[in-house]
């Protein structure tokens, strides 16, 4: 093996590294911005549920204020448990009973 193919080698071996930090760098800013980014868009205008705000507490918990069928819930969610602190569902059905 001469010297340029060891050289076409390793610079193939640079490009492959390089397009795997890139692809490892986009999944972690898509996780990190939600669905705000460009890439979390194209996903959301499919789906029925929308994130409105994302929150991070800590390491392990964050605070999502989500809408889904034009009713908006507030999730706290953690690592071991997920907790529901506000819905609006059912404050408009307790409206619409009285």
């Amino acid at each position: 093996m001469d010297t340029v193919q060891f050289f076409q080698a390793f610079l193939a071996l640079i490009f492959v590294l390089g397009l795997l930090l890139l692809t490892l760098w986009l999944i972690k800013y898509a996780q990190q911005k939600g669905l705000n980014c460009k890439l979390g868009k194209s996903f959301a205008k499919k789906s029925k549920i929308k994130i409105i705000e994302q929150h991070r507490l800590d390491i392990k918990n964050s605070v999502i204020l989500l809408e889904y069928n034009n009713e908006e819930f507030l999730l706290l969610i953690g690592q071991q448990n997920n907790l529901l602190l506000k819905s609006t569902a059912s404050q408009k059905e307790v409206r619409q009973n009285d």
